[in-house]
Parts: structure tokens; C-alpha cells; sequence
């Protein structure tokens, strides 16, 4: 089976641009440079219906800062996750973790449960953990599918070695999927040296102005350099 690419999209232009460069599945958020907040629902479905096949995972994050959410932030994530799942998300990103940077299992699990016939992304919170062998086993009892992750370090590919210690690990039970700095010159080494099956980029390029944008032209770099 050839290996997935995940683009990152924090907007409706980049996703479009992000299939135009043969994108089959994207990570769908909003304010990439708050590291991503939950998307708008109108994106979701002008998507969905204009790529009725296309694999959208939605990230589901209330506002920047920590990971740790009162009550009504739950509630209000619930509330998001149950929308996205209507307007057809194919998947679920998130998590949650407790003031001492631990995942919350509680919290993790009503996340998991608002749409449980979806799979369950739990996203790079995982990377403010300090153990994350005890943290892998949480998740894989909570019933995620899988986990972003650079292996605590800056970038996936400094993260080589965690992350492959993380692929051991899970055995199969939860998929890895490296993110962080992830282009089209590392995608295959990271992918090689880990063992991980799935990968996560934004494969974007700055505009003038400052921002980024996801580049078609990196996209289809990164899908010939992980599947040569």
C-alpha cells in the first residue's frame, strides 16, 4: 500500500490548492498561525460537496493556547464535533490534556464518543507530553485511530527517532503519523526511518504579505517523493 499524504489546510483556497496538487486527504482547520482552530462549517460542506470523495479531517480546537478546556469548551468541542460529522467530516481531530500535561482521559473520551462512527486524530498536544509510551497506551485504550505527532521534538525529522520508537510501540493497534516541518525533501526519509505508513504537511509557500498558503506545486512534490 502506498503511503498517505496528509495536507494540512488552514483555509478554503489551500484546500482547494491542496487537491488541484492531488491531495486525497486534508487536515481541515482554520488559523494555522494560532497552530489551528476549529474550521467553519460552511468550508466543510462547500468542500464536501464539491469533492464528495475527498478525506476531511477536521480539526476541532476552540480558541489557541493549552489544551486544557473547561466544561463549557467540552461542551462546545462536543457540539462541533457532532456538526462536522453531519456536514461530512470523514474524521476527527483532537484532544485534550490535564494542567500537569498529561492526556485527559476523561475529557479525551467525550471527544471521542461525540462522533464515535468517525475515526479519532489525537493531534500534537501529544507532543507537550513528557511520557509519551504511557500516553500511546491511553490512547489506543480511549479508541483513537491515530496520533500527530513529531515525537516531541521541533520537526518530524529531528523527532526520527521517537517517532520510530512511538511506530514499535503501537504495533499496529493506533496509527502514527509524523507532522512537523514535513516537505518534499524529508517526507521519504521520515517515512523510511520511522516505519510510519502516513505523513503530515502543510506544504505551503509564503505569500507577501506574510502568509502561507498550501502550494500545489509542493504537494505533488511530496506524493512523488513518498511514493518513488
Amino acid at each position: 500500500m502506498s503511503p498517505i499524504l496528509e495536507v494540512c489546510c488552514g483555509s478554503l483556497a489551500s484546500a482547494l490548492r491542496a487537491v488541484e496538487g492531488g491531495a486525497e486527504r486534508i487536515e481541515l482547520c482554520s488559523a494555522l498561525s494560532l497552530d489551528g482552530l476549529t474550521p467553519s462549517t460552511g468550508t466543510l460542506c462547500l468542500l464536501r460537496a464539491r469533492y464528495p470523495e475527498l478525506r476531511i479531517h477536521v480539526l476541532i480546537r476552540p480558541r489557541e493556547g493549552d489544551f486544557v478546556y473547561t466544561e463549557d469548551e467540552l461542551q462546545l468541542m462536543e457540539a462541533d464535533i457532532r456538526a462536522a460529522a453531519a456536514f461530512g467530516a470523514t474524521a476527527i481531530v483532537a484532544g485534550a490534556l490535564t494542567p500537569d500535561a498529561t492526556i485527559d482521559i476523561e475529557a479525551t473520551r467525550r471527544l471521542r464518543q461525540a462522533a464515535p462512527q468517525l475515526p479519532f486524530t489525537f493531534h500534537r498536544a501529544f507532543d507537550r507530553i513528557t511520557d509519551q509510551t504511557e500516553a500511546l497506551e491511553q490512547l489506543i485504550s480511549l479508541g483513537c485511530d491515530r496520533v500527530l505527532t513529531s515525537g516531541g521534538a521541533a520537526t518530524a525529522e529531528a523527532g526520527i527517532p521517537q517517532i520510530s520508537r512511538l511506530v514499535s510501540q503501537a504495533a499496529g493497534r493506533i496509527t502514527i503519523l509524523p507532522g512537523g516541518g514535513v516537505n518534499s525533501t524529508n517526507a521519504r526519509r521520515i517515512l523510511d526511518l520511522t516505519g510510519a505508513t502516513e505523513i503530515h504537511g502543510s506544504c505551503s509557500c509564503r505569500l507577501p504579505d506574510g502568509s502561507a498558503l498550501t502550494s500545489p506545486e509542493e504537494v505533488a512534490a511530496v506524493l512523488r517523493s513518498i511514493n518513488h
